[in-house]
């Protein structure tokens, strides 16, 4: 069993929501590289560039002695000048200066410098720290990652288990951290490359760039080596070539309740498991050992959580094709990413079709309507928005995509007093209150009611409410 320690927030909640977990960068980790691959492989690096500029002289004077031979043209050279070029090459006192020369008659000759041998392995680093990572551990009891990853012990340790094709189970993505000091070693075998190759003007193909293998020994060892200090972790990474979201790795089975994580969190992130997770999944609390200041994990009231989610996500739809079956927070993840995108026409094609199935379901209209508002049929999106509003009233959210709407529409007025109503509402979307400040401001309202509600934003977490303060001096100015 893999665990991932998480403070309680909406990224781990999305872990359930979405079916995804997200790798970070390499780059972006606690616990940054402290090595290059450049500098562990430098030997054979140099060796490499060696080998490549020897290479890419010794062809040009057998292809130059090739064309004499035949008595044909040599990049529009006669043999005389062919000659004339080897003979001042075969002045030259070493490698450096050869490939230099032979660099530069390239360049005169061809209008495109040869592969450029000494910084051919310069994107290795960078390749290093696109990779993405997903630490866990293999212990649920570790303090300190309790302290470090959960805000205190107020949040939750998600328990995935390695099953059959899926990622912790395939050692080519699942990785045990190495604890040194020292920095890896050099494979013997040296690196595993992929080439890549670009063309040229003139239709010629030409090697470009050197990529490591995903598979190379070293690669893998940089990207699974951390100091001693860190041992306590007991970490495994899940390692993809690049960063971003991934379906889950393995088989979500376990959460287990930080020792100071709230009653209702608690409840909330079971209902969560049940509605999206397609197994049971044991539930677990932290607890302090009796007479110690031990930690130790016992079973939840709870046991195990009741899935709603079909165990067979994959079926054939009516039309003889393969569908997954997705929660209501996974489809809405799905088509929100398909917005973000600008890929509206899918998104609505995708809602239309649940449509027909289920043509009140809240989720799918309001999908609707912020595909629609997103794409620009403010008309259209407002109308969809006003049918939700029927049928679940007094809704923030769905007054908050209504002003919105009617922002876009010129219709001001009609905006705040849609989210004033949302503000009074239970919420805690830090958006309304920002928008209401903001709208205020456009229609040269009060300054200082305004501010009221900006503030507001801004202790909710939004992240341009604190700007627009700054800049409310000014307007006060400019309005006196």
């Amino acid at each position: 069993m893999f665990y991932k320690y998480r403070n309680d927030s909406q990224y781990t909640e999305m872990i359930f929501t979405t079916g995804k977990v997200h790798l970070s960068t390499a780059s972006a980790l606690n616990d940054p590289f402290e090595c290059s691959l450049q500098e562990i492989g430098k030997d054979w690096i140099d060796e490499q560039i060696v080998t490549m500029k020897s290479a890419a002289v010794s062809g040009f004077v057998m292809s130059a002695h090739r064309a004499i031979k035949k008595n044909s043209s040599f990049f529009g050279l006669s043999s005389n000048e062919i000659k004339d070029v080897l003979e001042n090459l075969s002045r030259e006192k070493n490698l450096k200066s050869s490939y230099d020369y032979f660099k530069n008659i390239m360049i005169k000759l061809n209008g495109n410098p040869p592969s450029d041998c000494d910084n051919f392995f310069s994107n290795i680093d960078s390749q290093l720290n696109d990779v993405g990572i997903f630490s866990l551990s293999t212990c649920p009891l570790t303090q300190l990652l309790w302290a470090h990853y959960t805000e205190d012990h107020k949040g939750v340790c998600i328990g995935f288990t390695p099953t059959e094709g899926k990622k912790l189970n395939d050692p080519a993505y699942c990785l045990q951290v190495s604890y040194s000091d020292s920095i890896p070693k050099m494979s013997p075998e040296g690196f595993k490359s992929q080439m890549s190759f670009s063309m040229t003007e003139s239709g010629g193909m030409y090697a470009s760039s050197y990529q490591l293998a995903f598979s190379d020994e070293t690669f893998r060892s940089a990207i699974s080596t951390k100091p001693t200090c860190w041992s306590y972790e007991k970490e495994w990474r899940y390692v993809e070539p690049i960063g971003g979201e991934f379906p889950w790795p393995g088989k979500l089975s376990e959460i287990v309740f930080g020792l100071k994580c709230p009653e209702e969190r608690r409840e909330y992130y079971i209902k969560l498991a049940e509605r999206n997770v397609p197994n049971e999944v044991f539930l677990y609390e932290i607890v302090i050992k009796s007479g110690s200041n031990k930690i130790e994990r016992i079973p939840y009231k709870l046991e195990k959580t009741t899935p709603l989610m079909p165990l067979e996500t994959e079926h054939i739809n009516q039309d003889g094709n393969k569908v997954i079956k997705l929660s209501i927070e996974q489809f809405s993840h799905e088509i929100m990413e398909l917005i973000k995108k600008g890929e509206i026409d899918e998104a609505l094609y995708q809602v239309d079709n649940n449509l027909e199935v289920s043509p009140d379901a809240p989720h799918l209209l309001n999908l609707k309507g912020m595909a629609l508002g997103f794409s620009g049929r403010h008309e259209a999106a407002l109308s969809m928005f006003q049918k939700l509003d029927k049928q679940f009233p007094n809704i923030a959210d769905n007054l908050y995509q209504q002003s919105c709407a009617l922002e876009a529409l010129n219709r001001d007025s009609d905006a705040i007093e849609l989210l004033r109503k949302a503000n009074e509402l239970d919420h805690n979307d830090p958006s309304i209150p920002f928008n209401l400040g903001v709208i205020i401001i456009k229609t040269g309202g009060d300054i200082n009611e305004a501010r009221l509600f900006l503030n507001s934003a801004k202790l909710m977490g939004h992240p341009r409410a604190g700007l627009v303060i700054k800049e409310l001096p000014h307007l006060i100015t400019n309005q006196a």
